[in-house]
């Protein structure tokens, strides 16, 4: 199947790159990361007069921010069912009141800023078509009435069943990173990697580009934290990926929805210039069920075809809440903000709340809600077998070959473990075939042109430069010396 633009719509403008780290650099604090969290991060931390600076090792927002549906809601699929279930109500109403308040930010931040990102009012429905969920549906609009959300039933059977909510919001998540960006230019790196970070007395101390940044502070604001591991990451969350089309259409209606079904269906429309657009997303799995790429591509493209596709890869913890905080609570020294359950514009928003309160000691009702290292209780429990179950599920299934893909051939070179992609211009693709993260076997994605390493969602471009982490070095076959 052929597809006219295998990339994520918000890809289509261009992103002019900012200087490189150069020179050594001392801040209070280092923000890794150039997505909307880390630019939310430095934005609020610059407002405060901290010496922050951030760092990219590629682009600015090129990364899972690129890849979102970017609604602006807080109807949010089975989330606060998810929550109350692993938690209890007061948690789930602590959640959603998180969540508009991040909503009503945001929106100050792009009238104040002016940030021209095609910011708009949206209608949300959360929606069943299926009778046997109706029941549960009516259940979250009871909660969400009782929490105070602005709530109603939809009552245009435009679905079976519909909770609907006027106070929402769609917008061009790239255009919104590069209106931060502009603005806070001066304080930002790009093309710039950390490759190490080293704890000293009074601080730390990060090595860039061959040069040192000097910090009190470290916030990691990647997709999948790096760097760290008391937290036992693979064993407290699992990636989800999702196949996501847009294709043009003749009207633009200021909706947005999603489902609580088995099957996920998630949507809205988008207008750039003088085309409007529908984005659609379905075929969610955890990354490990994934038999064939190409296959759940065709499944997404079975009834439309799309002009741009797409997969995009989110965090799912196990109690359904974010993990924004610091991992020493003595010293704040090191923070992360990830886990967003697949709600990232809203998460990363009050992130970026959360972690300069912390950075500045101040209070703050949501730091208890969301930190690293809360407390398990059994339910909790419960999710983590099969979270642990699945990260190793994922490590043992990235051993076998990608039988579905003939096109790439897995040999040895000078020693070497690689994989070979020949193009269609018969040009070889050669990369080392393990994930330097925690050498899971890699997955060549066919219509992305990418490299995909299926356990805990690191990504390389075609030639194996990384694109995405939680890896931190590239698969390159000339480099093969590297952390292998």
């Amino acid at each position: 199947m052929m597809f006219m633009k295998n990339k994520s719509i918000w890809l289509d403008d261009k992103n002019r790159a900012l200087k490189r780290v150069s020179k050594n650099l001392e801040c209070d604090t280092l923000i890794i990361g150039g997505g909307i969290t880390g630019l939310s991060t430095l934005y609020q931390l610059r407002k405060e007069n901290v010496k922050a600076l951030l760092v990219e090792r590629n682009k600015c927002g090129e990364g899972v921010t690129a890849r979102s549906t970017a609604k602006i809601t807080y109807l949010q699929e089975k989330e606060y069912m998810n929550i109350r279930k692993f938690g209890n109500v007061a948690v789930a109403k602590t959640y959603l009141e998180s969540q508009i308040l991040a909503i009503n930010k945001l929106k100050k931040v792009i009238e104040k800023e002016k940030i021209d990102c095609d910011f708009v009012s949206s209608t949300s429905y959360l929606f069943t078509n299926n009778k046997d969920n109706i029941s549960k549906l009516e259940e979250e609009y009871n909660f969400l009435k009782s929490a105070g959300a602005n709530v109603e039933i939809e009552k245009e059977k435009k679905f079976k069943y519909a909770i609907k909510a006027k106070d929402n919001y769609m917008f061009h998540p790239l255009k919104y990173v590069w209106g931060l960006k502009k603005i806070l230019r001066d304080f930002i790196y790009e093309n710039s990697k950390v490759e190490k970070i080293s704890r000293e007395d009074s601080g730390y101390n990060c090595y860039v580009n061959g040069f040192v940044i000097r910090a009190k502070h470290v916030v990691i604001a990647t997709h999948y934290p790096y760097f760290i591991f008391p937290l036992l990451m693979p064993f407290k969350c699992h990636t989800e990926i999702s196949y996501v089309g847009a294709k043009k259409v003749k009207e633009f209606k200021n909706i947005n929805a999603i489902n609580i079904d088995e099957k996920i269906i998630s949507y809205r429309y988008h207008k750039e210039n003088k085309n409007n657009f529908l984005i659609y997303l379905t075929n969610s799995m955890p990354s490990p069920d994934v038999k064939s790429i190409k296959d759940n591509f065709a499944f997404l493209n079975k009834n439309d075809n799309f002009d741009y596709n797409w997969s995009n890869k989110d965090i799912i913890t196990n109690d359904y809440l974010p993990l924004i905080g610091s991992l020493d609570e003595d010293s704040n020294g090191v923070l992360v903000a990830f886990g967003y359950n697949t709600w990232g514009m809203t998460n990363a928003t009050i992130a970026g709340i959360i972690l300069r309160d912390i950075i500045l000691n101040r209070q703050n009702k949501y730091i208890e809600l969301f930190k690293p290292d809360r407390l398990l209780n059994w339910n909790k429990v419960f999710r983590f077998l099969p979270d642990a179950y699945g990260s190793i599920k994922a490590i043992l299934k990235s051993n076998k070959r990608n039988v579905n893909n003939t096109k790439v051939i897995y040999t040895k070179l000078d020693g070497q473990n690689v994989a070979i992609y020949r193009d269609e211009n018969n040009k070889e693709h050669i990369v080392l075939n393990r994930c330097p993260h925690m050498k899971c076997g890699l997955v060549f994605n066919e219509i992305e042109k990418i490299w995909d390493c299926l356990c805990h969602g690191s990504r390389y471009d075609i030639d194996g430069k990384c694109i995405e982490g939680p890896s931190n070095y590239d698969i390159t076959f000339k480099d093969s010396g590297v952390d292998q």
